[in-house]
């Protein structure tokens, strides 16, 4: 029996992802680099670049990241779009949604000097025309604002729900269950932003989690970005009882028969082969 896998032949895959750019990310990240995990950030660039903050309704501002200090701090973590300006799109033209995305897309390559190739729809509304302009704008995938509560990954990058969201009263059920969980290919996805860390005083729990996740010899930490990357790899394998043609052009991991195999790019592994 073949079971994929994640790279490195781990079972499982764990994934944080934050929107906004906040102030609060950086104490955010420093945790992330303590225990050598990466996440993705979802920025308005037009938002950090007007220095933009509001009241949340418990009386704390939340504040920007200004693009300087956006450049100084996410280092080797994944940068994604969130839109220029976090609207509401569900009044928005085709045209406006576009620029947008374009606007974003194109300010934050030309801050960090690497590609963008995600989108996280800012709230909750979602559609077929956000999912085709984040695809004709260039990017690999699209983040809709929902709630899935499911351990399986997305089927279409374009309508990728979220796993869980850390304000949701099953935050916790969820993270946990994920841990126990022997689903094939299960992925825990986090979602949110990092000053509600401070308004639900949750940062000594996600900083066990990541430590949880850092010390398992079965979960891979992997960004949004690899993460599509590897599933669309995935995607594109054929395989029986006795063999996996490798189509793609990176490494993809299975387990036969309790063996953990790596198949190489472009190449076929037959099971006879390793009697």
């Amino acid at each position: 029996m073949i079971k994929k896998l994640y790279p490195h032949g781990k079972k499982k895959a764990f994934n944080i992802t934050y929107d906004d750019g906040v102030i609060q990310d950086i104490r955010f990240v420093e945790l992330m680099n303590k225990y050598g995990l990466k996440g993705t950030f979802n920025l308005n660039f037009g938002l950090m670049e007007q220095g933009f903050e509001w009241t949340h309704k418990n009386g704390m501002v939340v504040k920007r990241l200004t693009p300087q200090q956006a450049l100084e701090l996410y280092g080797d973590h994944e940068i994604a779009s969130h839109s220029y300006t976090h609207p509401f799109m569900d009044n928005m033209s085709e045209d406006e949604i576009m620029d947008e995305m374009t606007k974003d897309k194109m300010s934050l390559e030309e801050l960090f000097g690497r590609e963008v190739v995600g989108f996280a729809v800012p709230f909750d509304y979602y559609s077929d025309l956000i999912a085709d302009c984040a695809r004709r704008c260039g990017f690999e995938y699209s983040r809709d604002g929902n709630e899935s509560y499911s351990y399986i990954p997305p089927k279409n990058p374009y309508y990728w729900s979220a796993g869980t969201y850390h304000v949701m009263p099953g935050f916790k059920g969820f993270v946990e269950g994920f841990f126990e969980t022997n689903e094939e290919m299960a992925l825990c996805q986090i979602v949110g932003h990092t000053y509600d860390l401070d308004v639900m005083d949750m940062w000594d729990y996600i900083e066990d989690v990541i430590k949880r996740v850092a010390i398992s010899d079965d979960i891979i930490n992997m960004t949004n970005m690899e993460l599509v990357r590897y599933l669309k790899a995935m995607d594109m394998v054929s395989y029986d009882d006795r063999l996996i043609e490798n189509k793609s052009d990176m490494d993809l991991w299975f387990e036969c028969d309790g063996e953990i195999v790596c198949v190489k790019p472009r190449s076929v592994w037959k099971k006879m082969q390793h009697r």
